[in-house]
């Protein structure tokens, strides 16, 4: 997909990834670009950006629905949607109730309430681009963080399913996957060793996953893997399920 002359929304825009896709994105010279978040400070981005901006939590299915369609209605059409907003959190039997629902609610439920309005419209206009930030957790897992790499999965399914639902009414769909990005929401739970095993692969910054993305959206590419590594990692755990558990295993702290 060419980004030029497109129109373009993301959410969980105010910072992190979010952010660095909208400073990305506006390099290919977009139609509008529309920034949402459940944070204020989205209303300066987009100022910064001559963006549009919504401040909305996305797990409200009535409120964040509302303002897709006033984008739509705004601009004609929502041709790239970066579903981005998401939250991480530690914890494994722990978490509470509440805990696992608000996971469940922005990582999964968030995409659901897009799609419903999305879907509909894409197939209307006959096209359409759906990037789901997922995570590698997603695909592989991230011990100690039950929750996240539980909805995380879910929200690769689903992601599965809208491609192979909607691709030939020309609806492209990618799952973007990164390992640890230097973030706010990866910052929050402190400093890791340098030895601890999530920073075995790098610590990538948002920038570079933003540009990542770019080139996943221009060639229309389902998977997009900022951490290379990770696709030998599925394969491992395509091969041998067993043995990649017990590997995984072994490098919780």
């Amino acid at each position: 997909m060419n980004i030029h002359n497109k129109n373009i929304v993301i959410t969980g825009a105010a910072n992190g990834i979010g952010y660095a896709l909208a400073k990305r994105i506006i390099q290919e010279s977009p139609k509008s670009i529309s920034l949402i978040d459940i944070s204020s400070s989205v209303n300066d981005v987009a100022r910064s950006m001559n963006a549009d901006s919504y401040v909305v939590d996305v797990s409200n299915e009535n409120d964040f629905q509302s303002v897709l369609n006033s984008i739509i209605d705004k601009n004609n059409s929502i041709d790239l949607f970066c579903s981005n907003a998401g939250i991480q959190q530690f914890g494994t039997l722990e978490t509470s109730t509440s805990d696992w629902q608000k996971n469940w609610d922005v990582n999964v439920m968030s995409h659901i309430h897009a799609a419903k309005v999305l879907i509909p419209h894409m197939q209307k206009q006959g096209s359409g681009y759906i990037m789901l930030t997922v995570s590698a957790a997603g695909l592989l897992n991230m011990p100690g963080a039950i929750a996240y790499a539980t909805t995380k999965h879910a929200a690769m399914g689903l992601a599965e399913n809208l491609s192979i639902m909607y691709g030939d009414d020309g609806i492209k769909v990618s799952a973007l996957c990164p390992q640890l990005v230097d973030t706010d929401m990866v910052r929050s739970f402190g400093k890791l060793p340098e030895n601890h095993p999530l920073l075995k692969d790098g610590l990538l910054s948002a920038d570079v996953v933003a540009e990542e993305a770019i080139h996943g959206i221009n060639e229309e590419k389902f998977l997009i893997l900022p951490h290379k590594e990770v696709a030998k990692y599925i394969q491992g755990k395509a091969f041998d399920y067993d043995a990649w558990i017990e590997a995984v295993r072994k490098l919780v702290p």
